[in-house]
């Protein structure tokens, strides 16, 4: 088990060995009530927000928890365990994002099948792992997707794979997947989490139960032959200039044979 400090030196490291743009994020389920000072929360601004904007909010570095009351959609509070019954109008805004039948079957079923069970939790924390002070449950990672990929490989590299589903909306789902599985879960935003929760365009993020993140360091660093990271480049080429362009090495020996052409 990892310590507060472990955690720490792992946020630092894996933010310095990839050039990550935002901070590796801690999430922690409270099963009972916990002691929420300290953390910043979207009642403290008069207002209700989505999991993913609490979760974006904290890898620019906030330190950040959520009840119920906090939640502006109750799509991703009910999967986060928040919510002590099932809401059965959520089955109207899953249908409209498809007009396959089987599809918002299959939707309406992975999404019941990630979800925490109900009223199971009272607050989530979510804390930047650099500064955190809480031991998390789950580690979410956001990056390009070649920075992604990176951290993918390095789990590969221990005999972990990372699994992927894109259901198109409550990407969140995937939080809690990784909880419930214990496996890592490789994540594209869904149409939520981009109109919302406002994750970049170039962006994916993977989330790793605690219990592997440590794997990720030394994982990175056995796969630095066969998959380095920044990744290598090709540069031994001689360019080609637009016609007309004057500026390379022919174009300056004919400027001496026209100036000098006795020479």
């Amino acid at each position: 088990m990892q310590s507060v400090e472990d955690l720490r030196r792992i946020g630092r490291e894996l933010r310095g060995e990839l050039g990550l743009r935002t901070h590796p994020v801690g999430i922690k389920f409270c099963p009972e009530s916990c002691d929420l000072t300290g953390f910043r929360r979207p009642r403290n601004f008069g207002i209700h927000m989505t999991v993913c904007q609490v979760i974006n909010a904290a890898r620019y570095g906030w330190a950040m928890a959520f009840t119920l009351e906090d939640m502006f959609c109750i799509g991703g509070a009910y999967l986060f365990g928040l919510v002590p019954e099932y809401p059965e109008f959520l089955e109207t805004p899953i249908s409209r994002h498809t007009s396959s039948d089987d599809a918002k079957k299959h939707i309406n079923s992975r999404y019941l099948e990630n979800a925490l069970p109900k009223g199971s939790v009272k607050a989530v924390l979510v804390a930047p792992l650099e500064s955190i002070n809480f031991i998390p449950d789950v580690i979410d990672v956001y990056g390009t997707p070649t920075q992604i990929n990176t951290i993918a490989k390095s789990l590969i590299w221990h005999g972990i794979f990372p699994e992927t589903e894109l259901l198109g909306l409550i990407s969140c789902s995937v939080v809690t997947r990784a909880y419930k599985t214990r496996k890592p879960q490789v994540k594209i935003p869904g149409s939520g989490e981009i109109a919302w929760g406002r994750t970049e365009e170039d962006e994916v993020s993977i989330t790793i139960p605690l219990e592997h993140i440590d794997k990720v360091l030394s994982g990175l660093e056995n796969i630095k032959r066969l998959n380095p990271y920044p990744p290598p480049r090709f540069w031994w080429y001689e360019p080609i200039a637009p016609k007309g362009y004057t500026i390379t090495y022919k174009d300056y020996e004919e400027w001496k044979k026209r100036k000098n052409p006795q020479a």
